[in-house]
């Protein structure tokens, strides 16, 4: 690759983006104006509006409904009038008689009513019931004046009493509380920060990627200019290198210029507020450490979205695409908001959310190096991918100039079944199911374990595989060959419960490597252990927990979501099952474990042409952990089990060694078949 011809590249999307008034516009000086005028101007309103209540005035009415008519009922009673007379804009009127009708045509704002109540000490209690309409602004200001009056009220009613009886004040406050916070200034701001702050740069980060790789690509294509820079001597990896930097280059300027405005604007509020302006200063480590974290976060959006845009066929469904993306990078940037969420090894591996979690240790001074370090690998990790995707894309010239038919359309469906399996309709079916498996399946186990499972993989997973094949017409001996429903050799048989098992034992130890690396929640341990302890015969469990997801989860994954992205490679296929298998479990803890298992059940079924294999090795995995929690405490298994659930840590070692003579055996038996690659 030649880095010059690429920075050609780089300055000539450049010079493009800078003739662009509208992205001028929505990058430079739309933030410059903005936030001014949101901050400024909103604040400005704000107190314009409170100052406005304020000197509206309030009328309330105060009803004497004491029941000790003796001096010192009558003296509190004209003490708290009084204090209610003088509270600034304020009218206090005794009850009228009319006194319903007026309130409820608000020529009255609230009511006091004060009761008294007699002690068996002789102590004399006095009660005010405050009735005011607090859905708005007013009411609850009213409120407070009434309440803070009324307080002062107390203090000084208490005062007399106390002088009464010759009691100094002191004598009834035997504990003063005096706070002292050893928090520095910049700690308490980056507290506030942290929570706001993440979410803000995300936000910008992915809207200031998004205004330009729409264009870079996708619009170039709608232009027809993208095949005049694909005939230059510069090669696909160079013009993706170019146009990558470019979007990079601009989200990092929309960031940069929006928090400095921002930070203006903050800065111009605090000093109008009297606060001290080093309050909302920021340590100049931390924001090195800040930057440092931002930019692999900005390369990851930048090559996620010019991946698609490269895969759009223009700018309309570039914008489509982006959405989603959007709102999920918001989402995971919202994690900033929960108090209780602070970053972890675990946590700093999840895209996105490692990212304003780090931010917001950063800002509050109680992060780690190894946090950072994660964070930073795990998203140039994800980055290098998406970039390597991206120059996939552009080197296919169907991507690059698809046609309407080609995208698949819902019209080809009719006349080309075969079009119908393609990735983008199996994301389609394979998102519905996941709604579907969330909302419902969620609503039905929170009501009945067992039933509520029965039924998700029954009517969630199961079923619908079936209705649309008979929807699509596809029947009989061309379903069977579709979803692979054909009889195995029983050598093949004979060695799937090897491979099962030993592959259980490794996949359940990576589990417990991964709980020591990074411990699993008490909640989520306890919720796992209900699944497998339900209050039914062992032979029920075994159908729900075992028979049923292997059938079901496997017409589902290996069967008919396999068949969208087949017809390139054996192990692109086996990989993206694999990938969907683990995220539909909706359990982040053991989605690598989960992984590992889809991609073994997938290599079986590719590579015998039969989904009964995986069934069968689906079937004897989820009875293997059943049998390891059911049977924990038997003398005959103790010698290998744990704690009653975790398997001895040497066990992997016979479990590798049998996995890889077992793997080795069913490749042989399994030589001379030829592997489908399409669709029947």
């Amino acid at each position: 690759m030649n880095f010059k011809k690429a920075l050609v590249i780089f300055r000539k999307e450049i010079l493009e983006m800078l003739r662009d008034r509208r992205t001028l516009f929505a990058t430079i000086v739309l933030p410059v104006v903005l936030y001014p005028v949101l901050f400024i101007g909103f604040s400005a309103i704000m107190s314009r509006q409170t100052e406005v209540l304020e000197k509206r005035g309030s009328t309330i009415a105060l009803v004497d409904s004491l029941s000790l008519r003796n001096e010192a009922s009558r003296e509190a009673y004209n003490l708290i009038l009084e204090g209610l007379k003088s509270t600034p804009y304020l009218s206090t009127l005794e009850a009228p008689p009319e006194l319903e009708k007026l309130y409820a045509n608000k020529d009255i704002q609230a009511v006091v009513s004060l009761t008294d109540s007699l002690a068996s000490t002789g102590t004399v209690t006095y009660k005010a019931g405050i009735r005011f309409d607090g859905s708005g602004d007013q009411g609850q200001m009213l409120y407070s004046k009434l309440e803070k009056s009324l307080l002062q009220t107390a203090q000084t009613i208490l005062a007399k009493r106390l002088s009464n009886i010759k009691v100094e004040q002191d004598y009834i406050k035997p504990l003063v509380i005096r706070q002292i916070d050893s928090s520095s200034d910049t700690k308490k701001m980056g507290s506030v920060l942290g929570m706001v702050l993440p979410y803000l740069v995300i936000l910008m980060l992915v809207t200031g990627a998004s205004v330009v790789a729409a264009d870079l690509v996708a619009g170039e294509k709608e232009r027809r200019t993208l095949e005049t820079l694909l005939v230059s001597s510069a090669t696909r990896g160079e013009i993706v290198l170019g146009k990558y930097l470019t979007i990079f280059t601009m989200a990092m300027i929309n960031v940069v210029i929006n928090l400095v405005s921002i930070s203006f604007s903050v800065s111009y509020l605090v000093s109008q507020m009297d606060l001290e302006t080093g309050f909302v200063k920021m340590p100049v480590g931390s924001f090195l450490i800040l930057l440092l974290a931002m930019l692999p976060l900005a390369t990851l959006f930048s090559a996620l979205l010019l991946s698609v845009s490269t895969f759009s066929r223009n700018m309309k469904e570039a914008r489509t695409y982006e959405q989603p993306i959007m709102i999920v990078s918001m989402l995971m940037g919202m994690v900033s908001f929960i108090p209780s969420v602070q970053i972890s090894n675990l946590l700093a591996l999840v895209p996105v959310i490692n990212i304003a979690l780090l931010f917001k240790a950063v800002l509050i001074g109680e992060w780690q190096l190894s946090h950072l370090l994660i964070t930073v690998g795990s998203t140039l990790l994800l980055d290098v991918f998406a970039i390597w995707l991206t120059v996939r894309l552009f080197r296919s010239e169907a991507v690059l100039f698809r046609t309407e038919d080609d995208s698949g359309g819902i019209k080809t469906v009719k006349t080309n079944k075969r079009g119908f399996f393609n990735p983008f309709y199996g994301l389609v079916y394979y998102s519905l199911a996941l709604a579907a498996l969330y909302y419902l399946g969620g609503k039905w186990q929170g009501q009945d374990m067992v039933k509520g499972l029965v039924q998700t993989q029954l009517f969630l997973i199961g079923l619908p595989v079936l209705v649309l094949l008979s929807i699509l017409k596809i029947k009989g001996k061309n379903a069977r060959q579709l979803l692979r429903l054909r009889a195995p050799k029983l050598k093949e048989i004979a060695l799937v419960p090897f491979i099962a098992v030993s592959g259980a034992i490794v996949v359940v130890i990576i589990g417990q490597l991964i709980n020591q690396l990074f411990p699993f929640p008490q909640e989520y341990l306890e919720q796992m252990s209900k699944l497998f302890q339900m209050d039914i015969p062992l032979w029920q469990a075994f159908l729900v927990i075992a028979v049923l997801p292997g059938i079901c989860e496997e017409l589902l994954f290996r069967g008919f979501l396999m068949r969208f992205f087949e017809g390139k490679k054996f192990w692109y296929a086996v990989l993206a099952s694999a990938v969907l298998f683990a995220i539909f479990h909706l359990d982040p803890f053991r989605l690598l474990p989960t992984f590992l298992l889809g991609t073994l059940l997938g290599w079986l079924t590719l590579r015998s042409g039969s989904i009964v294999n995986s069934m069968l090795s689906h079937t004897l995995n989820n009875a293997f952990a059943l049998s390891i929690i059911t049977f924990a405490e038997k003398p005959w298994l103790k010698k290998l089990v744990i704690d009653g659930e975790n398997l001895h840590y040497w066990m992997v070692i016979p479990a590798i060694l049998v996995l890889a003579a077992s793997l080795w055996a069913f490749n042989k038996v399994t030589a001379n078949k030829e592997v489908a690659s399409s669709a029947e």
